[in-house]
């Protein structure tokens, strides 16, 4: 009997380990979080610039958009929007957020329409919406200019999703990258 419970426990802890792929993402993936502060009135928004790494955008079995973030040589730039939860509510989260990922050597970028797609910009809302407004939409209608040097990072996007309801339209930010 000893000897059946030493070899499930054996068993058990060899299926517990990390799996390596995401050990070596985590260590590479260099994260930066800028929160800013023109934000509305209870909200919190944030600015995460994440190099080495890359923006891949996929389906699910019912045809909805989801991201993966991997290793990679870009980019990504990640805003969150985030409402405040009243006090002693359930369900009352909000947040909406824009993922794009822009090459490490880009130093001036103009896109328009459907040419956002070129950075991969995808828009995410969610909600305790009943309406089947929650999850990833590709952002196929605005306009992004991108100015980055070696100091900072000029964000001015403008942006709408279809017929998602947005709280999120513009984005205008400076972020000072060697602030630390």
């Amino acid at each position: 009997m000893r000897l059946f419970l030493l070899s499930m426990l054996m068993l058990l802890q060899l299926n517990c380990k990390s799996k390596k792929n995401t050990i070596e993402f985590n260590k590479t993936a260099e994260k930066r979080i800028f929160n800013l502060e023109n934000c509305a009135t209870d909200t919190q928004c944030a600015i995460e610039i994440i190099s080495n790494s890359n923006l891949r955008i996929a389906l699910d079995e019912q045809g909805k958009n989801y991201i993966q973030l991997e290793k990679g040589d870009n980019t990504i730039v990640k805003y969150e929007f985030k409402k405040d939860e009243p006090p002693n509510t359930m369900d009352a989260h909000y947040s909406e957020m824009i993922y794009f990922e822009i090459d490490k050597n880009d130093k001036h970028l103009f896109l328009t329409n459907e040419a956002l797609q070129n950075v991969k910009m995808i828009y995410a809302r969610f909600c305790y919406c009943k309406d089947g407004t929650s999850g990833y939409f590709k952002v196929t209608q605005g306009r992004l200019n991108l100015v980055k040097n070696d100091n900072e990072l000029s964000i001015h996007l403008n942006f709408k999703v279809g017929k998602i309801p947005q709280l999120l339209t513009e984005i205008k930010e400076i972020i000072k990258l060697n602030s630390e």
